[in-house]
């Protein structure tokens, strides 16, 4: 474990015009770690993404990457330091192919230099897309469209890869074969930081979690600790907060 966390996240207040969203979030990510974000809809997951990933500017609080301060940088910068981000319905290219799509996931000067070794890792995670290499993605499936969302991340060879909603519509076979190629790539040590509505898929997925619920973090976990089919419940249309944590995952550290 790095003598820093990779991302850390403290007293984050972020929102839309005067409208605050998260309330004082607290999250870190450790090197090699793949982190789940838990709650409801419209309870601050997709801002949180938003505002590390520098489309939304914070009120307050402080985001460390890399143990930089990234909070005035701007997306463009914070890509090319590596913290890569496929926000939930990623804007594709239509008219362009499957290939040339992935290609441009390799802007990153690092990814350039590897972009041949890492083309070979993708179309061994997702065969389908070598299949279709050629094919206008416009014409493609959902799943498909999200297979190539996910390999344009990876292109970038990312330090850490965030997700919002990666499998959102998806069927349940594609849904399997995303989260087998999340996990091949997360066992070579890719950092994960992950917000999605299939529980069974994040749990699966991650060694922690994170609740949060009215903007602020209220619970959170290891993947050991994974809350009872009822609480889930509870969690998403109850409010009521997981026992996996008795204090908000802010306070411990």
């Amino acid at each position: 474990m790095s003598e820093h966390p990779l991302l850390e996240i403290s007293g984050l207040r972020a929102g839309y015009g005067r409208a605050t969203v998260l309330r004082g979030v607290d999250v870190t990510v450790q090197r090699g770690e793949a982190i789940a974000l838990l709650g409801p809809n419209g309870h601050g997951k997709t801002t949180m993404l938003n505002t590390v990933s520098g489309l939304i500017r914070p009120m307050a609080g402080a985001i460390r990457f890399q143990d930089e301060d990234i909070v005035r940088r701007d997306p463009t910068e914070i890509f090319r330091r590596g913290l890569v981000h496929i926000p939930q319905g990623s804007l594709l290219f239509p008219r362009l192919t499957v290939q040339e799509n992935v290609l441009l996931g390799s802007r990153r000067p690092e990814a350039r230099a590897h972009r041949s070794e890492t083309l070979e890792l993708v179309q061994a995670l997702f065969p389908k897309l070598q299949q279709r290499r050629d094919q206008l993605v416009g014409t493609l499936s959902g799943g498909e469209r999200q297979m190539v969302a996910i390999a344009m991340g990876l292109m970038a060879r990312p330090e850490l890869l965030v997700l919002d909603e990666p499998t959102l519509g998806l069927a349940p076979k594609v849904r399997g074969e995303i989260l087998a190629a999340l996990k091949q790539v997360q066992r070579t040590g890719l950092t994960l930081l992950v917000a999605d509505g299939d529980i069974d898929f994040l749990f699966e997925l991650t060694d922690r979690w994170y609740l949060i619920e009215l903007g602020r973090v209220v619970g959170s976990g290891s993947a050991d600790q994974r809350p009872s089919q009822q609480e889930v419940m509870d969690m998403y249309v109850g409010g009521t907060h997981p026992t996996a944590s008795s204090t908000p995952a802010g306070n411990n550290g």
